[in-house]
């Protein structure tokens, strides 16, 4: 009769010691304790971005703002410029309050239950600080966890569903060493996993410390896991974006704290139907698209330069502007596609 297979953590564990990522830059060293703040902040920025994309932004992060006070401090217009890029803006503006409130407390919580209440800090993210910095029993369920153990359970949920949220998180919990000893390393041990080995496409599965066990590697339907996401057609908006010139100078206006974009800095703009946007093409000097997570947008850009002899006009399509030299605008908060314009704009002319 064969011999069951180790207990799942026990495995993964094991595995880690040899192949799991160690070089990570908010790692501790060997025989330190993780630092809250910067597994709190890498877990921000972990969140819908990719690790090398994020990894560059954490250094540039930790540069800036070293300790929770120098980010609590910081005006969130610096934040959010130096998030610029990074995507999904939330996130900029719920650390900076995050950081805020955690210096007023005096200090990081130590459970996830009292992470899980800060802005900005989901059920996931705040299981994931408290096990590695605290050794927490708290189970995570990010993207790549919940890949490993849809496969592992062969679970017939779409990955996009909230049904496969609900059926993952007792067995994610189940599946945890009894240790808290070892919750740190298994918890990144698991998120390892599944980047370096349970991958979305092309898994390894001979190299997979669980494969013994895997129901879906067993059933041969392991690209068959998780299941497709539910995907519905996207909807399109459109809009005119203008980029007003003045000497050495650019119009910019600020978006509201809150919403799409929110506390960033755009150019002036007009919105339009997707009709309106294809009849009027011929009016724009360039044309871009956006794409966000439940729309995409098509933008129209249209150039123009006000004379030396004219005063700069304070609204600009009927919208407050501030005027900002081009070394200026580009150390501000932009979104992507605003950085891309101004990047490729010369005032020289």
């Amino acid at each position: 009769m064969a011999k069951p297979p180790a207990a799942f953590a026990d495995r993964l564990l094991a595995w880690a010691r040899r192949h799991g990522r160690s070089d990570l830059p908010w790692h501790p060293q060997a025989g330190q304790q993780a630092d809250p703040y910067k597994v709190w902040l890498s877990e921000i920025m972990l969140q819908q971005t990719q690790l090398a994309n994020a990894t560059a932004y954490f250094q540039r992060f930790l540069r800036r703002f070293p300790t929770l006070e120098h980010l609590a401090q910081a005006p969130v217009d610096e934040v959010l410029a130096l998030w610029s890029g990074l995507g999904y803006y939330a996130r900029a503006r719920n650390l900076h309050a995050c950081a805020q409130q955690l210096w007023a407390l005096g200090g990081f919580p130590r459970t996830a239950q009292d992470w899980a209440r800060l802005p900005g800090v989901g059920p996931s993210t705040a299981a994931a600080i408290a096990s590695v910095v605290y050794g927490e029993r708290a189970a995570i369920l990010d993207g790549n966890v919940r890949r490993v153990l849809a496969r592992h359970g062969c679970r017939p949920e779409p990955w996009n569903s909230p049904a496969l949220a609900k059926a993952l998180w007792p067995v994610a919990q189940q599946l945890l060493p009894k240790a808290s000893a070892d919750m740190p390393a298994y918890t990144q041990a698991i998120m390892d996993l599944g980047a370096l080995v349970c991958r979305p496409r092309h898994p390894d599965c001979p190299a997979c410390p669980v494969q013994a066990d895997c129901q879906a590697h067993l059933t041969q339907t392991v690209d068959q896991h998780p299941r497709p996401a539910i995907r519905r057609a996207r909807p399109v908006r459109a809009a005119r974006w203008d980029l007003v010139l003045h000497e050495q100078a650019l119009a910019l206006v600020q978006q509201p704290p809150t919403g799409l974009w929110g506390g960033l800095w755009t150019l002036p703009a007009r919105p339009l139907t997707p009709q309106e946007f294809h009849q009027r093409q011929d009016e724009f000097d360039d044309q871009l698209t956006h794409d966000f997570t439940h729309y995409r947008l098509l933008i129209g850009l249209r150039r123009r330069r006000i004379a030396t002899e004219q005063a700069r006009p304070r609204t600009v399509q009927g919208q407050q502007v501030t005027w900002w030299s081009l070394r200026q605008a580009l150390e501000l908060g932009l979104p992507a596609p605003v950085r891309r314009v101004l990047a490729q704009t010369p005032l020289d002319e």
